[in-house]
């Protein structure tokens, strides 16, 4: 009976406790909610990459959700980058932090409760430059005088003409700059995302809007992100768009709705959508979700291709190993809102080190092997409200020993590309051929 208490004390909360908690999560909350909504100054949020190779790094990211049973741990000091010109995938279990990580990276976490409570989000960015009254100075088409110096150019009614950049909009003048996402006003987020950053959402059933046709959900990311386009201009590039992910159709798809599309063609739509602006960045969360062999096959070409056209980078978000294999350049394993390895595509799935990773790979089915039963890795992830001091995947761990129930480990660097958080690698010995043959049962 005594356990039976215990047990009540561990998993519920008094009334008076959750009103406490209630009480902190609206002081948090209130916090981080007036600091989105400052007028802030871009030197409040400008700083400097770490690698210069890289398209955006996450350094220490936490994120937090505030419910009334406390507060949900859902990443928990992620530090990995993107270089430019690259595919990462980032993999592991459902509720592992994966999405809240992109969605992070968005600024578009679910608020109030959700929020960015520390950590830096570091993006290379092309940001428009501003004259003395904070106005973006447009730049104008220039001509040759009789001495051979430029001078603008004029229309009829004698104004200055003003270029027009490749998608049809008003060119402004730019300057390349790092902005720290994580400490960004939402007003100046407005100004990265659907522009430098692109992100292709779960479920297109849910993401794209039912009661607005395609054309209407496409036209409308043009006309916020490229200002000055015409109408004819934006309707033009949409269709273009429908075209370069191979719809048979696009001036015929422009004009249906969601509910007319199968659910491949849609995931094209939301492809398109999320290409209009010719992004530097593309986040695809689980973008071959509910799709069957063929159209999944389909659909990672062309991320593939339209990565090479743009020269841009992907920022893969799933949990199918099979897909990450054929996809990425460089992994990122997560676990319970931590990274607990990372590495190029090789490292990760020819040595795998860590014991959840191996984990991972022994629970995916191979047609080379004959089992009578799929491998399941044993126990359940800790709650994300009360998570232990300690390794995180210690209990679940068939390889765990005394050093595992200390502080969490911190990362060890195997090789220059390959770095893992386990106490089994602690002492110098990478114990790779281990990894290995775990790996291969």
């Amino acid at each position: 009976m005594a356990e039976n208490k215990s047990d009540k004390k561990q998993h519920y909360i008094s009334h008076k406790e959750s009103r406490q908690i209630a009480k902190e999560n609206s002081k948090a909350i209130r916090r981080f909610e007036r600091a989105k909504k400052r007028k802030a100054r871009p030197e409040e949020y400008l700083t400097e990459m770490k690698d210069e190779n890289n398209i955006v790094e996450f350094d220490d990211l936490h994120t937090y959700f505030f419910s009334d049973a406390g507060t949900v741990k859902a990443v928990n000091g992620v530090t990995f980058s993107v270089p430019a010109g690259s595919t990462v995938g980032v993999v592991g279990e459902s509720g592992c932090g994966k999405s809240v990580t992109s969605l992070s990276l968005m600024r578009l976490v679910q608020a109030p409760s959700g929020q960015i409570v520390s950590g830096s989000i570091r993006f290379r960015a092309d940001m428009f430059k501003r004259d003395s009254r904070g106005r973006k100075i447009p730049v104008y088409e220039t001509e040759k005088d009789e001495n051979g110096n430029d001078i603008p150019k004029l229309d009829e009614h004698g104004k200055k003409i003003v270029k027009k950049n490749e998608l049809g909009g008003t060119m402004y003048e730019m300057e390349r700059q790092v902005v720290d996402i994580a400490k960004m006003p939402t007003d100046a987020m407005r100004t990265i995302r659907g522009r430098e950053i692109s992100m292709i959402f779960q479920e297109p059933m849910t993401s794209l809007n039912p009661v607005f046709t395609i054309g209407n959900q496409l036209d409308e990311v043009g006309r916020l992100h490229i200002q000055g386009i015409s109408k004819e201009r934006v309707k033009a590039r949409s269709i273009e768009m429908l075209k370069l992910v191979g719809i048979a159709d696009p001036e015929g798809v422009y004009k249906k709705y969601p509910h007319e599309l199968s659910g491949g063609m849609r995931q094209r739509v939301m492809i398109a959508i999320a290409l209009l602006c010719n992004p530097k960045l593309i986040v695809a969360d689980e973008p071959t979700t509910a799709l069957d062999v063929t159209i999944q096959a389909q659909i990672l070409d062309l991320l593939r291709e339209i990565k090479g056209k743009i020269n841009g980078s992907i920022m893969l978000i799933t949990h199918d190993l099979g897909v990450v294999a054929e996809m990425a350049d460089y992994v990122v394993v997560m676990y319970a809102g931590k990274v607990i390895e990372m590495g190029t595509a090789e490292d990760i799935f020819d040595r795998p080190l860590h014991p959840y990773t191996i984990g991972l790979q022994k629970s995916k089915p191979t047609v080379d092997q004959v089992t009578d039963e799929l491998y399941c890795i044993p126990g359940f992830v800790p709650n994300p409200i009360n998570m232990p001091d300690y390794c995180y995947f210690r209990d679940r761990c068939d390889r765990c020993m005394q050093k595992c129930s200390g502080e969490y480990p911190g990362y060890v660097q195997v090789t220059p590309t390959h770095k893992v958080a386990c106490y089994l690698y602690g002492n110098g010995d990478d114990r790779e051929a281990e990894g290995k043959e775990e790996a291969n049962g």
